[in-house]
């Protein structure tokens, strides 16, 4: 089997007893991880046997890859090629800059992963856990022109929302202005109607 044999795909609430096996292997926390199914893709045979899995967990213009797990060394040399294929498709598809690793990075030999420096540290994200232990970094893009792009887009929201938020406070403004001249049309018109009725009204003659 090659790796151009094997496909790679979202997890499903359908892979969870396969997933757990391979968290068990790995002596990985399966109870946490259970609930970040979401982040997971496994590495499927042709025949739609799952042989690995990996977590990619986005924050910004960084992503973490933690727990990988495969069901042999052997097939992991043969999935681990076509794995690292699909995350770097998918860090391209979602603007991310920067991946993180925690741990030995002999997981991903031929990734380019190293070891983080500690100005490189003081930009992971929170969210990816503590500081502590061995954490490796690998630069896909340029983390300044992200950085930009991302300022654009935001920048470019920001407007959008203040030009429709101007537009309602605009179309408040027609409504009062329309409602308010109804009323006073209601109020004149029904001033104008008694007018009419008193003067037309039959007097009582004097005695």
């Amino acid at each position: 089997m090659t790796a151009n044999e094997l496909s790679v795909r979202r997890a499903t609430v359908e892979d969870l007893a396969v997933l757990r096996g391979l968290w068990q292997s790995e002596r990985l926390p399966g109870y946490e991880l259970e609930k970040r199914l979401t982040e997971f893709h496994v590495v499927v045979r042709p025949d739609g046997l799952v042989i690995g899995a990996v977590g990619f967990q986005v924050a910004g213009a960084h992503a973490l890859v933690h727990s990988l797990a495969f069901t042999s060394p052997a097939l992991a040399a043969e999935g681990l090629p076509r794995l690292w294929e699909h995350l770097r498709a998918l860090a391209q598809t979602q603007g991310v800059a920067r991946l993180w690793a925690q741990g030995p990075a002999a997981a991903w030999p031929k990734a380019g992963f190293a070891a983080a420096t500690p100005a490189q540290l003081k930009k992971r994200p929170a969210v990816f856990g503590p500081a502590r232990g061995a954490w490796h970094t690998l630069a896909l893009r340029d983390e300044a022109a992200v950085s930009q792009a991302w300022e654009k887009e935001f920048a470019a929201l920001q407007e959008a929302h203040q030009e429709q938020a101007e537009r309602l406070r605009r179309q408040a403004a027609f409504w009062k202005l329309l409602a308010w001249s109804m009323a006073a049309l209601f109020f004149f018109g029904a001033a104008w109607l008694l007018a009419v009725l008193l003067r037309s009204a039959p007097r009582t003659p004097r005695r």
